[in-house]
């Protein structure tokens, strides 16, 4: 650690020569480890999927990654610009935008990539696909962030932007002034000279000199050149907005809306009524959901603000209705299927105002929809309009496609409504372990006494990813009544033979019910001298000890210092490194 950095360190914050020497070693580990992931990328953009050396670069980003994450239970890798890094240190950079990783990352909205102890190699495996998968797929149809979103890994996380609350608007210089004061006056980048210097005959690139030669060109350019005058200018500036921001189409809407809040005979209301119907369909044909959104939202103005008669109230809210009929919500789908430039938020706003009833037609698009980005917004949409209606989301439960199934019980966990907890329950008896794992979910986040028996039911589930979103839900949810279940699991025989994540994902879910009935069980646990006689586990000792700190109470610390000061090795180094972790 140089002065520098020891200078910033906060007060009372001094550093041993080992604990730097400790950090040093994990950065060198780190970039070690990022380098072979960036090499088996490489490797898998260059060679074809058949060739066997990229086996064995898999193979050895595998074991990289389980010998570094049994050492220091997770990564972080931090995503900027043109970088990665850890620790606030820099493991790679590269500023060529092409085929640069980093970059790739920080534009899908990526700014973190978390990998946790246990990591499976289908997680890696999956992670590569998805990154070559990006190379080959319409950016407005996925992104990184949507891909690792349908993948449900469970020791690969991540932080991610909004890119919908990033976008902002580009403004272009009105005058020579204003573009100059924009201009950037940095040196021009070695990456990007080699592209002006090839036009200049041997000589040093001057951008002002070329500018300036340029506009004398202009200004000298004879009886081709042609200047506008201000008021041409400004005759021709109206006309572009008029193309580029149609306003007939609202003059048109203002005048049916005069019509609307005037007209007293049915006919010619009705009529007018239609008109706007068709107005709304062209604008969803063009893509134009924000301006059909402000349509539809101006109809709804007149609803709830005009003093209407009854039957002009019957005529508005029978359009409103037709708008979630099925055939309205199929074509949606199919302009969603062909549109890939679609401002998929502008979607979702409009969708927003339908009725209930458009509910079944969206679910069907959603299960046909191949565009993984607009099934998840419809994902959203369907979680707001069915917060009082999940009975015409439940009914889609037997379909075959085990993919909808999921996208609904993932609906239903977010509305958490208890009502549907027979329906989770069905989910939970689905072949497909993704539906299974979405059914746990759900019903750790509707979080109802209903709730705990399929919570402990999925504790003996063949997957080990259920069992431990199980178990940490149950304690979520059943608090001290979870208790017998979960310590009925780790004192098990055949526990301290299972995979290092759920091992601690159930000592977890142990100490986070924060009860003295489970200090006794988790003090024989850390005591227990036949670990090591049997190839085992140190990581049983240190789960042992941090459910402890996690239990907090006097009687859990104690036992915890106990272990502190023991002459056993390996209990002493599991002590403190869970106190060292949870501050106690």
């Amino acid at each position: 650690m140089t002065a520098e950095e020891k200078k910033n360190l906060p007060l009372g914050s001094e550093t041993t020569s080992s604990e730097v020497r400790v950090v040093d070693e994990e950065i060198l580990e780190a970039k070690d480890l990022i380098n072979v992931f960036l090499k088996t990328i490489k490797a898998f953009r260059l060679y074809p999927p058949d060739n066997p050396a990229l086996v064995g670069m898999q193979e050895q980003l595998f074991r990289q990654y389980q010998t570094y994450l049994e050492m220091y239970n997770s990564f972080t890798l931090e995503i900027g610009e043109y970088d990665f890094s850890f620790r606030g240190k820099i493991l790679y950079e590269d500023r060529e935008l092409k085929g640069s990783l980093p970059f790739l990352f920080f534009k899908d909205g990526l700014r973190e990539l978390r990998f946790m102890e246990g990591i499976e190699e289908w997680e890696l495996k999956g992670l590569t696909d998805i990154i070559i998968q990006r190379d080959n797929v319409n950016e407005f149809e996925d992104d990184l962030v949507t891909l690792i979103w349908e993948k449900d890994f469970i020791h690969i996380s991540y932080l991610a932007t909004d890119q919908f609350l990033e976008d902002s608007p580009v403004l272009i210089p009105e005058t020579v002034e204003e573009f100059r004061k924009g201009v950037n006056s940095e040196p021009i980048p070695m990456s990007a000279r080699g592209d002006f210097e090839e036009e200049a005959a041997g000589g040093e690139f001057d951008l002002d000199q070329e500018i300036s030669g340029k506009g004398k060109m202009l200004a000298s350019g004879g009886a081709g050149v042609y200047f506008l005058t201000p008021e041409e200018f400004e005759s021709l500036r109206k006309e572009v907005e008029g193309e580029l921001n149609p306003h007939f189409i609202f003059q048109v809407a203002d005048l049916i809306f005069e019509i609307m809040a005037l007209e007293e005979e049915a006919e010619p209301y009705q009529d007018a009524i239609q008109i706007l119907q068709k107005l709304l369909d062209a604008l969803l044909v063009d893509g134009e959901f924000q301006k059909a959104r402000d349509l539809l939202h101006r109809v709804y103005i007149i609803l709830n603000t005009y003093q209407l008669q009854d039957w002009q109230v019957q005529i508005i809210q029978h359009f409103v209705e037709n708008l979630g009929d099925p055939g309205h919500t199929q074509r949606i789908g199919m302009i969603l299927e062909k549109r890939t430039d679609l401002r998929l938020e502008e979607v979702s706003a409009y969708l927003l105002l339908l009725k209930p009833n458009a509910i079944p037609g969206l679910i069907k698009v959603l299960g046909d929809l191949t565009n993984s980005k607009g099934r998840r917004m419809l994902c959203d949409v369907v979680c707001e309009l069915g917060k009082t209606r999940t009975d015409l989301i439940t009914q889609f439960m037997d379909d075959p496609r085990w993919y909808l199934v999921r996208n609904l019980v993932y609906i239903l966990g977010r509305i958490g409504q208890e009502t549907s907890m027979p329906y989770i329950q069905k989910a939970f008896n689905h072949s497909e372990p993704r539906v299974r794992r979405e059914a746990v979910q759900a019903a750790g986040l509707i979080g109802s006494p209903r709730a705990i028996p399929l919570l402990t039911r999925a504790l003996k589930d063949q997957d080990l990813r259920i069992r431990s979103m199980a178990g940490i839900s149950l304690a979520r949810v059943g608090k001290k009544a979870s208790l017998p279940a979960l310590l009925e699991v780790i004192q098990t025989k055949d526990f301290s033979r299972r995979d290092p994540y759920e091992v601690k994902a159930f000592f977890e879910a142990v100490g986070s019910v924060g009860s003295n009935e489970a200090v006794q069980p988790l003090q024989q646990i850390l005591e227990h001298k036949g670990w090591f006689g049997g190839g085992v586990k140190y990581e049983m000792r240190l789960g042992a000890a941090c459910s402890l700190a996690l239990i907090g109470t006097p009687e859990a610390k104690a036992v915890l210092q106990s272990g502190a000061n023991s002459r056993e090795e390996s209990i002493r180094q599991a002590c403190l490194e869970a106190k060292r972790r949870y501050g106690v």
